[in-house]
């Protein structure tokens, strides 16, 4: 089990270009932001917290500014309604990942908690 959470950590560890993004419905009114693209994802097991941090960009794929979220155990009181970091890893380990992918979910639970506008996942999952 030691060696599956290793091996985990370390597969979602590495820092690569997501190929999955939102394309917003509606843009965000800052410079026209119109895709949202994941740059990481860090679980945190002994704090039982999860980071993910993404970039808003333009329809050319420029950077307008950088976000992030945490999700801790227990809930920040910034957003006491989202689950905790303890869920999401809980979720995280016992989801089956075979038709959505690990980014999908993570842009489902960004826009479930009002952190990113809604919009439609689109890409290949790496």
């Amino acid at each position: 089990m030691k060696k599956i959470l290793l091996l985990l950590f370390l597969a979602l560890s590495v820092v690569g270009r997501a190929q999955e993004l939102v394309t917003l419905t509606t843009p965000i009114a800052t410079a026209n932001a119109t895709n949202v693209r994941l740059e990481r994802f860090t679980i945190d097991l002994p704090a039982q917290s999860v980071q993910i941090q993404w970039r808003v960009r333009d329809a050319s794929g420029g950077t307008i500014f950088q976000e992030n979220a945490v999700y801790s155990t227990p809930a920040p009181a910034a957003h006491p309604s989202q689950p905790t970091g303890a869920t999401l890893i809980h979720t995280i380990n016992t989801t089956n990942f075979a038709t959505n992918s690990l980014s999908k979910r993570i842009f489902q639970q960004l826009q479930s908690d009002g952190y990113i506008a809604a919009g439609t996942i689109a890409g290949t999952a790496e």
